[in-house]
């Protein structure tokens, strides 16, 4: 069975999957540019139909994440793609703060700021604009069909094809599925923003079976934490990690004063987080609670609290179900420093963060939930090297039609050749093989460099990356070096960079830039030969001239946009950054 999975909101995607395994998955602001775009991926679907040979005739599902579609603000609109900090705080007060006080509000909103600040963007879908009038009943019927419709007729397929999937349920089938390691006796939990009416959910998978145990639509925690990004004049649903970055510099005692704040929010029913005294408006409850307190402290207070909540809904699961093995996703799970907190507790023996957790990989959990509704076996992944590949004819034909040899030194070259300059102290841009998918840069789309050097941090932030201060970079390491390296017990499966761990201080010298500045904590891609083998060797020649079995790894990208996908997008970064050095597959390009 073919399935295309699609997931048309926040941080848009595609993937298919055949006959159960996920062969593609692909985010649309990889081609559109435009980081954490949102709307119908019509790219990301345009690739994956040309690179597959994909029409009518062989595919079966196009399996869409999330049933409900009554926001038309958001369906219609690329708000996320768009929006600075500005705009995100106008709407505050223009368009929530009455709304959500009961008073008279714009119900077009972004129909009148688009028209008034970003008029050249198109729509996709095609809804009336009388459907900001209709009941909510309606709406969500009338839109549904319009969304069937427009599908339909952009990928020539026939409508009763296009099936909509809850949210909650395809990002409890992304966590589970995609585990290579998975347990028979399992609890899958659930937590974001909104989706379907839910904002956490919680599971018991027994021999392949799913029991819903329990579900809210009143659990608050991404939203806070999403209203404190914003409270620090920071990007909603871009800069959460930028305050979890800065969480540790935070003095214990007034995070906690903070998160007491935040403790009459939420309380707990059983298995579900519910209200307790919960504002109409966070974002004005937030403005006035917190303006005496420090923007350090405030991070380190709501990511405390963070914690603190979810250690007690994994306490409550394992006490309802006896299981002690986890898998966790949504967006919540994206939190790497919560996860720590989470695999350290006594009651998980087995905890499993599937890369990207986000609403991005909502298209592979809607590929998943449709092949399990229908009976097909689901195979787990084994890496996330799923996006586009860059040929060696592409780099020959860019290389030649923009006469590269004249501006630049380009020859052959090899991993060792490669990891002499590592060993030396320079920084290397490595665009090789297919693109990883997700929000972590895993070696073929990243920046390397020596880790055991922290000034190289400084280094490439003036390069390339003008990243703040406080935010730390990440390390692959080799599965052979993870003892050396990490405090990991448990042997947590790793290679997405999903789980920070503790670092043993005796050998910190040598993974320094690769861990965070303050607590030494690291968010390790613990990389095996068989996920990668090229960039695993290429950490083995390092390896042998240095001692050291990993590499400092960040995204290669400029500030603000998105990873690079192409070759062009590679050279464009190369150019416009102070980078001296750029891997394509196996050629190498060097400013003179």
């Amino acid at each position: 069975m073919t399935v295309i999975g699609v997931y048309d909101g926040h941080n848009s995607s595609a993937a298919l999957s055949i006959n159960g395994q996920i062969m593609c998955a692909v985010q649309e602001e990889r081609f559109t540019k435009r980081k954490n775009e949102t709307g119908f991926p019509v790219l990301a679907i345009k690739y994956i139909l040309e690179t597959y040979s994909l029409d009518n005739s062989n595919i079966d599902i196009v399996a869409m994440a999330t049933i409900e579609r009554t926001d038309i603000n958001n369906i219609q609109y690329p708000i996320d793609a768009v929006f600075g900090i500005d705009d995100y705080i106008d709407m505050m007060e223009d368009y929530w703060k009455p709304k959500l006080s009961g008073q008279p509000y714009p119900k077009d909103y972004a129909k009148q700021i688009f028209e008034k600040k970003f008029n050249n963007e198109k729509n996709f879908y095609t809804i009336p604009l009388d459907f900001y009038d209709l009941d909510r009943t309606t709406l969500q019927t009338k839109v549904a069909e319009v969304v069937v419709s427009n599908i339909a007729d952009y990928m020539k397929i026939d409508k009763e094809k296009v099936q909509f999937f809850d949210h909650h349920t395809c990002h409890v089938m992304y966590g589970y599925f995609a585990n290579p390691n998975k347990k028979n006796n399992t609890i899958a939990i659930t937590v974001d923003a909104y989706g379907d009416g839910k904002n956490q959910t919680v599971w018991k998978i027994e021999n392949g079976n799913f029991s819903l145990l329990s579900e809210s639509g009143q659990c608050e925690i991404a939203r806070l934490y999403r209203m404190v990004t914003l409270y620090l004049r920071m990007k909603p649903l871009e800069h959460e990690f930028k305050v979890m970055g800065l969480a540790p510099y935070a003095k214990g005692k007034y995070a906690d004063e903070v998160a007491a704040v935040f403790e009459e929010l939420m309380d707990f029913e059983g298995l579900k987080i519910v209200h307790k005294n919960r504002p109409a408006d966070l974002y004005v409850f937030l403005n006035e609670k917190l303006r005496y307190f420090r923007f350090d402290n405030i991070a380190g207070g709501v990511q405390k609290y963070t914690e603190e909540m979810l250690i007690k809904l994994f306490e409550k699961a394992h006490q309802e179900t006896g299981f002690k093995n986890f898998v966790f996703s949504g967006g919540v799970a994206m939190n790497v420093k919560a996860n720590k907190a989470l695999g350290d507790l006594e009651v998980v023996d087995d905890l499993f963060v599937a890369g990207s957790s986000s609403d991005e990989s909502q298209s592979i959990g809607a590929c998943y939930y449709a092949n399990h509704a229908n009976n097909i076996t689901n195979q787990p992944i084994q890496n996330l090297y799923l996006g586009t590949e860059i040929t060696t004819d592409e780099i020959q034909s860019y290389i030649q039609e923009h006469n590269l040899e004249k501006i630049y030194n380009i020859s052959d070259t090899t991993n060792k050749a490669i990891a002499q300059l590592l060993a030396t102290g320079e920084v290397i841009a490595r665009v090789v093989g297919k693109m990883e998918f997700g929000s972590r840069a895993l070696g073929n789309r990243s920046i390397l460099a020596n880790p055991s050097n922290p000034a190289i941090i400084q280094h490439i932030n003036e390069l390339i990356k003008g990243r703040d201060f406080w935010m730390p970079f990440a390390a692959t390491i080799l599965d052979i070096y993870e003892d050396k390296y990490l405090v990991n017990p448990k042997k947590y499966e790793s290679r997405y960079m999903a789980i920070a761990m503790d670092t043993k201080k005796e050998h910190l010298s040598e993974i320094k830039a690769g861990t965070h500045p303050y607590d030494e904590t690291v968010r390790p891609q613990i990389l095996t030969q068989a996920q990668n083998p090229e960039y695993y060797d290429l950490i083995v020649e390092f390896s042998k001239l240095t001692g050291i079995g990993s590499l400092l790894n960040t995204s290669y990208n400029l500030h603000g946009l998105p990873v690079v996908n192409d070759v062009a997008d590679a050279m464009h970064v190369f150019k416009n950054s102070g980078l001296k050095y750029l891997i394509l597959n196996d050629i190498l390009i060097s400013k003179k």
